[in-house]
Parts: C-alpha cells; structure tokens; sequence
C-alpha cells in the first residue's frame, strides 16, 4: 500500500510541475530567456549553501524570492495538517506532492538569495513588498482552528485555505515574469504558475457542491 501511494505521489508531482526542469541548485537543467541588463551582478559570499545561478539579477527577483519563501513555509504549515485530519485519499495524496514539490523549491530559493547575499526571508513591514501587494499571509487563527477539525469539515476549510494560498503564489509568480530579469528565478516562477494554476483547478473540482 505504502508502495502504492508513492506511485500516486510521484505521479501526482510529475502532473503538477508539467514535466518542466529543475531549478539550477537541484540537478536539473534550466532553458530560460536571457536576462536583461541591468549594471548588477551578484555578490560574492562565502558562506551559501550551493553556488547561485550566475547573472545579473534585479530587485523583483530578490523581492519575489524573499516572498516565496515566506510563502512556502506557510504552505508547508498547512498541507502538513492533512495526512492526519483528511479522509479522502486524493486530497492526502495532493498534499504530500505538495510538500515535497515547495520544500525543495524552499531549499533552492534560500539558497539562491543567501549565495546572492540576501536575506532568505522576506521583511513583512518593507515599503518594497506592500508596494507589490503586501507578504501572502495564512492566519495562525485560521491553522489552529483548522487544526482542530478533521474529516468532511477540515477538506472543506483546507481546500478553500490553500486555494487561496496558491492563487497568492500564481500572483507572486506573475509579478516576476513581468518584472524580474533574472532566466533562473523567471523561470522558476513560470513553473510555479503553471503548477499552482493546475493545484487550484484540481482543488476546486475536490470542493463538495456549495450548499
């Protein structure tokens, strides 16, 4: 059974990230645009955990960066209360390819704004980030109560959380196609709407019919 439900999860993955390539920093090649110029190049450290992609890069791709990974750690939050709480085997499924696929992403983005000399976390009260809409934020409130419920009540709940969550991912994604520079994190981005837009559309055909 556990052999089983690897299967389904390592499909479920494959589906989801639209066979698309790895970020540089996790073993895959990446095909992306050039960068457009713009008079910076990344700074040296000594101290990052795995060579950044080389380029120059801009202040969105940091900005975006920063943000996803605030964002991902609060994803991770919740699609890890479902293992114990959900009865539907697709939604326990849905959530395990989900943590798998945004904690490596997690890793990658950390990595590449520690070896860029970056913070790896986003400031919630810089003018930079509510210029662009402000950090996605799941209310703890929300997860406590949500942990506290299980079965038919919680996949409702869960489901209407982390849709929304996605859709301020595909968002976040689409700021920085529009405006960041840098071919690694553009296309990273491209890759993360392309598989939250195909999570959200097979999370709203798992939602029972409203009333």
């Amino acid at each position: 059974m556990k052999g089983f439900r690897r299967t389904l999860i390592v499909a479920t993955l494959v589906l989801l990230a639209g066979c698309a390539p790895a970020p540089a920093g996790t073993g895959g090649p990446v095909a992306a645009p050039a960068p457009a110029p713009t008079g910076r190049t990344p700074a040296a450290t000594g101290s990052a955990p795995a060579t950044p992609p080389a380029g120059t890069f801009n202040d969105t791709d940091v900005m975006f960066l920063q943000m996803m990974v605030t964002s991902h750690g609060q994803g991770l939050a919740l699609v890890r209360l479902a293992p114990e709480r959900a009865r539907q085997e697709e939604l326990k499924i849905l959530a395990a390819a989900i943590e798998v696929t945004q904690e490596a992403e997690q890793r990658t983005m950390r990595d590449w704004l520690r070896g860029w000399g970056h913070s790896p976390s986003a400031d919630p009260a810089a003018h930079a980030h509510a210029d662009h809409g402000g950090l996605p934020v799941l209310d703890p409130a929300q997860l406590a109560a949500l942990a506290r419920t299980s079965g038919a009540r919680f996949e409702t709940d869960f489901l209407n959380l982390l849709i929304g969550h996605q859709h301020s991912a595909v968002e976040l994604a689409r700021m920085e196609t529009r405006s960041g520079s840098h071919p690694e994190v553009r296309e990273l981005a491209r890759r993360i709407d392309v598989s939250r837009t195909a999570q959200i559309d097979q999370m709203l055909k798992m939602l029972p019919p409203a009333g």
